[in-house]
């Protein structure tokens, strides 16, 4: 990170403003982030490539630098409230009550991945079996690749730091456009 900083104009993530806020008071913040069961399941399997941390090391890292230098971070992804009222649009009842056993089976389930990229996307594949996680997910694509856009039109470069699972519809979608 430290190498592609200072060479873009902007710096943009994918999350929302409150998620950045977090991560610029993480120090200050003591109460534990809710995490739910899926994430907990995901960071467990995702543990047997190393130790997993919250927030990312590198989000830590861009936020921490463009703090130093008086830069905003972009933030990308929708703000909570957006979010919320998206999750509950789309997310089913009885897929929100199945979440558990979602978890549960993704538990024992093996994945052939070998290495965290993989898994990531096929951890992503897994859980968007379910249609309404699937459209939150393609919803959020949509959302950052707008905010990418936008931030386009009055800036010459924008580093993004996106997870893995959205870079290939972002990316879609961005060429498409």
């Amino acid at each position: 990170m430290r190498e592609a900083f200072g060479k873009y104009e902007a710096y943009g993530v994918s999350m929302g403003i409150e998620g950045i806020q977090a991560v610029e008071k993480r120090d200050e913040i003591e109460d534990d982030p809710t995490v739910s069961e899926l994430d907990l399941v995901y960071a467990d399997k995702m543990g047997v490539f190393g130790e997993v941390e919250m927030p990312s090391p590198a989000v830590c890292e861009l936020v921490d630098l463009c703090k130093e230098k008086g830069i905003s971070v972009i933030p990308l992804d929708m703000n909570d409230e957006e979010f919320t009222e998206l999750y509950c649009d789309k997310v089913r009842t009885y897929e929100f009550v199945k979440e558990h056993r979602l978890a549960k089976k993704g538990m024992k389930k093996k994945f052939e991945a070998s290495t965290p990229e993989e898994f990531a996307l096929q951890w992503d594949s897994y859980v968007n079996e379910v249609r309404g996680y699937r459209e939150v997910s393609e919803e959020r694509e949509r959302h950052i690749a707008e905010e990418i856009i936008d931030v386009s039109k009055y800036r010459k470069s924008l580093l993004v730091l996106l997870e893995v699972e959205r870079c290939g519809g972002v990316a879609a979608i961005l060429e498409g456009k």
